[in-house]
């Protein structure tokens, strides 16, 4: 199954809201409890259900040494990548050398197209946004 993921580190209670009733599988959040008040869901946050650092890694795919090091820690750990243009770093190269890729997605077309990679697709999607119409678009893809 593909994981469905919502930053919401620049906490919004109603994209919470509309994230839990689309489906995600999970709120990357600083703080868990604010999380936890609206309901069950599990939590991306240092008090939270998946530690960033240990469970976790987040990486900002700028060169050859990140996507390296992206595809190590993605051997045995999500590792939520993100970059300013996937024609840079393919995103290809990532979902060859690891099963727990997540794509730092903006909307549900981005979304579709990490899905697709490679045919077996990353293991999942962090989408980033302010709009609950796109978290509800990419929830629909995703399930």
């Amino acid at each position: 199954m593909k994981q469905f993921w919502v930053d919401l580190r620049q906490w919004d209670k109603e994209l919470a809201t509309t994230a839990i009733e689309a489906g995600a599988d999970a709120i990357v959040t600083d703080s868990a409890a604010l999380v936890r008040e609206l309901g069950r869901i599990q939590t991306v946050a240092a008090d939270g259900d998946l530690i960033p650092g240990a469970d976790v890694f987040f990486i900002d795919i700028t060169g050859k040494a990140d996507e390296e090091l992206a595809a190590d820690r993605g051997k045995k750990h999500y590792t939520v990548v993100s970059t300013s243009d996937w024609t840079i770093i393919p995103l290809e190269n990532l979902v060859a050398q690891s099963d727990h890729i997540i794509a730092v997605v903006h909307d549900a077309l981005e979304a579709e197209a990490a899905l697709g990679v490679l045919e077996t697709g990353v293991s999942g999607v962090c989408l980033t946004t302010n709009d609950p119409a796109v978290i509800r678009a990419v929830g629909n893809l995703m399930h």
